[in-house]
């Protein structure tokens, strides 16, 4: 058994006695990219590495092909570490690039520590940084300064290849268990998202007469509904728009990713607004109300929609946001809470936002938007419908989602126990 001793770090703890602490600074060097602006994009050169690019969620790429300093020139091999947001360290290996701002270029200092064991530490590092080093409340981020005096153990170089190749493999198996599991979950979410779609454009009965919808998008609809413009069913209203001092108290706020991530208005929102009598009438969220994202960075985040099933006293709703107020009980909300979600909805959309120069949802576009409106009645046995089969679904994801998580924390205590001594390969 190994001897141990007191690291005098609170996080690790103690750590074995051949084992020595150091500062993140004096273990490598560390270099912060370059604030490219949007003027300095284009379309040739190399591309600007952000931290999509690290996570492989960027699916719009720019290019520089401009003259600055080359130590924010990436190759293959090199270490990154994204100190904004998404706090990790990757080695890349997607080809030539620029580095952009939000992300270190690591260097490791070989007589200390071995390239492989190195990116493991800055992981962990990132992981282990507690709310006092981190800063922001929209996007968390570490200063360079706070990250260069952060205090990590540091084991012989010997140790360092054979600890490196234990978390290489036994990571490897968590991260394929982890995809695993993020697979099947994106296969629930397609499979709700066709059960959607062909019941709110189908109906439930599969032998009802059917008639040609007008819209290739949706194709053949039951015979007995409407068709009809979303203008006719409500008035569209932008939302409110005021500067960062009034929020943060005063009355309830519906915010842009209350509206984005949930099917229906959750009762109480967290965020909080300082507004005016007239405000609050203007900008309401009553029940029946339906919501759909307005702008965004891309179209795919457009158009999202999200019903009120109960009126939510005196809030307001994001500027970034577009209320339907309707004029009366045409459109259920327990159906419009799935039709405006379902693929055909999101298909006219995004090809007619395709159209401008931005990612934004105009109330024109908005108002001439196709609806379908069954019977009540059958407006009623779809809503019942979906909720007990978007339920069941859900559940299943539910359960993927726990694995994952759990995977991820064992994964976390892993390359803890590991980096500090815990445990010995």
């Amino acid at each position: 058994m190994r001897e141990m001793k007191d690291s005098g770090v609170a996080w690790i703890g103690e750590i074995p006695e051949t084992w020595s602490i150091n500062k993140m600074k004096y273990i490598g060097t560390y270099i912060n990219g370059y604030a490219f602006k949007p003027d300095d994009w284009g379309n040739t050169g190399l591309p600007i590495i952000r931290i999509q690019d690290l996570t492989g969620s960027n699916n719009n790429p720019n290019y520089f092909n401009g003259n600055i300093d080359q130590k924010y020139y990436v190759k293959n091999g090199d270490i990154l570490v994204s100190w904004a947001a998404t706090l990790d360290a990757f080695e890349w290996n997607k080809g030539e690039g620029w580095l952009n701002q939000h992300i270190f270029k690591a260097i490791p200092q070989k007589d200390i520590v071995s390239k492989p064991y190195y990116i493991w530490l800055l992981k962990v590092a990132m992981s282990y940084m507690n709310d006092d080093n981190k800063h922001g409340i929209m996007m968390q981020h570490i200063t360079l300064p706070v990250f260069n005096n952060f205090s990590i153990a540091i084991p012989p170089l010997e140790d360092q290849q054979k600890i490196a190749a234990h978390l290489d493999r036994k990571c490897t198996q968590i991260d394929a268990l982890i995809s695993n599991a993020q697979q099947q979950i994106e296969k629930l979410k397609a499979y709700k998202q066709s059960v959607i779609t062909e019941t709110v454009t189908k109906g439930l009965d599969p032998d009802v007469a059917m008639k040609d919808s007008g819209y290739d998008f949706i194709g053949m609809i039951p015979a007995s509904w409407e068709i009809c413009k979303l203008r006719h069913i409500g008035t569209p209203q932008n939302g409110i728009s005021k500067g960062g001092e009034f929020f943060g108290t005063g009355f309830p706020f519906v915010s842009y990713g209350d509206i984005y991530k949930n099917f229906t208005l959750p009762e109480a929102v967290d965020g909080l607004v300082n507004t005016t009598e007239t405000e609050r009438k203007q900008y309401s969220v009553e029940r029946g109300d339906i919501f759909f994202t307005r702008t965004s960075e891309t179209i795919e985040e457009v158009g999202f929609s999200c019903v009120c099933e109960k009126t939510i006293p005196d809030a307001t709703f994001a500027g970034f946001v577009i209320r339907v107020r309707p004029f009366n009980d045409k459109l259920l909300t327990g159906f419009a809470k799935y039709y405006f979600r379902s693929s055909h909805h999101r298909f006219y959309l995004v090809k007619e936002m395709n159209l401008v120069t931005r990612a934004s949802l105009s109330q024109g576009l908005l108002k001439s938007m196709p609806v379908l409106v069954p019977t009540k009645e059958e407006q009623q046995e779809i809503s019942d419908y979906l909720d007990h089969k978007c339920s069941q679904i859900d559940k299943l994801i539910a359960l993927k989602q726990q694995k994952i998580e759990k995977l991820q924390q064992y994964k976390k205590s892993l390359i803890y126990e590991y980096v500090t001594g815990k445990k010995g390969v």
